[in-house]
């Protein structure tokens, strides 16, 4: 009562926004969270159905000390639970269940606002927009790489040196299976015209799994080359790239090429700022002969630039694409995306996003894989949460039928692949 008869009447009070970052003397502590849900169906290659929830749980810590020193820990758990899976689900993503590390380095670094530094540790990594080093966080466990890595700013310019160990994410309790080496350098004249020039070296003693036939193991050089820009309503990259090496498993020198490019304008002036793209990609493939040419793309992103499904990868591959996107409010988007998909080499073998090997059919005279058409619709409720639904269908053509009759796997009327996904990330 007496609280009551003394009280007053309090408005428009709001409690102040926590801190993200915990300072203590001259740290600086940041907490990292992440977790993701996500279930998939698919009725797909050799007319299996099966369903997968993909779940993913990261927590941990960056730490800065004064204006040059940098670490950062996480934590992660990460698996795939079957929740009704056909027997041979071809070129799908592997079972799998991961508890460990995600991120483990530390990095001395300049003040600059376009820092140099040198970083040792566990860390993620991209190059170029990912198509041959990624991180591939669509995967239950992303991908990280054990390295040592120096950057250098000069003005517009920067330099980037890298040696990193390989291990399969479904055996990260084995030895590695191979080392990388890579250095970099690009150059932004304009914000619509930058170049990217890098060199990478994988020298592999085994073969992951999936494991493109036995071919990675060996030592493979690649060349690329990109040019990209963004500004003006306009974006685009382009990027080629060469390859030589040597095949262990078949006692052949390598010998590949492969070409992307994607073009997007954004009519900003319009209502839903509609944007359309439009993208291209090419990489050879190997019919035989004394000299290995297919294409070898390394450590590339999925569910970015072959497909919502994955069913291609930039090997022995010829794709051409179109897609159409909204922001259909201030925090939501929706997006329709068409492929048509042939095989670079109609008798080579046909990979999937994941590397995994579909088959190959000797004497195939049909090239054209199929038709593949993706929806996404995305909202973003509150800034941490990110919450997307998905469809693809996928239209077989004669070179993917030839390839699966080969390869005695049951021909599907049409494949399909639906998934629902939420995410909450902390900052």
């Amino acid at each position: 009562m007496a609280a009551v008869g003394w009280s007053s009447a309090a408005w428009g009070q709001a409690e102040p926004t926590a801190p993200d970052t915990l300072a203590i003397g001259d740290w600086r502590l940041t907490p990292v969270a992440e977790a993701r849900l996500r279930g998939e169906y698919r009725h797909w290659l050799g007319d299996e159905d099966s369903g997968l929830l993909v779940e993913r749980a990261r927590i941990g810590i960056d730490a800065q000390y004064g204006a040059g020193l940098e670490g950062r820990i996480v934590l992660q758990d990460a698996r795939d639970l079957d929740l009704g899976r056909g027997s041979h689900i071809v070129g799908g993503p592997l079972p799998l269940a991961a508890t460990g590390a995600y991120e483990v380095w530390g990095e001395a670094h300049t003040s600059s606002a376009r820092p140099s530094y040198i970083r040792i540790g566990r860390q993620p990594v991209t190059w170029g927009e990912g198509r041959l080093l990624g991180t591939a966080d669509w995967l239950p466990t992303g991908r990280t790489l054990d390295a040592v890595r120096g950057r250098l700013v000069v003005r517009d310019a920067a330099f980037e040196l890298l040696a990193a160990v390989i291990t399969d994410p479904a055996f990260a309790a084995i030895a590695p299976y191979a080392k990388l080496a890579g250095a970099r350098a690009e150059v932004a004249i304009d914000p619509l015209l930058a170049f990217e020039a890098y060199v990478l070296a994988r020298f592999a003693q085994g073969n992951p799994v999936p494991s493109l036939d036995g071919t990675v193991m060996g030592e493979t050089y690649t060349g690329a080359l990109r040019a990209h820009g963004n500004g003006q309503a306009w974006a685009y990259g382009a990027e080629g790239a060469y390859q030589v090496g040597h095949v262990d498993l078949l006692a052949e020198n390598r010998a590949a090429w492969a070409a992307a490019g994607h073009v997007a304008y954004t009519f900003e002036r319009a209502s839903l700022r509609p944007e359309l793209r439009l993208g291209a990609a090419y990489a050879s493939g190997d019919g035989g002969g004394s000299t290995y040419r297919a294409f070898d793309p390394l450590l590339p992103d999925v569910h970015t630039w072959h497909g919502a499904m994955d069913l291609f990868a930039w090997s022995n591959e010829a794709e051409a694409s179109v897609r159409a996107a909204v922001e259909t409010s201030t925090a939501s988007a929706a997006a329709l995306e068409y492929r048509y998909a042939r095989l670079a080499q109609a008798d080579g073998t046909w990979h999937t996003g994941y590397l995994a090997t579909v088959g190959a059919a000797p004497g195939n005279t049909h090239a054209d894989l199929g038709h593949e058409l993706d929806a996404v619709f995305r909202w973003s409720p509150w800034s941490p949460v990110d919450l997307s639904v998905g469809y693809s269908l996928f239209l077989l053509g004669d070179g993917a039928r030839a390839v699966l009759t080969a390869s005695q796997i049951a021909i599907p009327g049409s494949v399909h692949f639906a998934y629902a996904q939420a995410t909450l990330r902390v900052p």
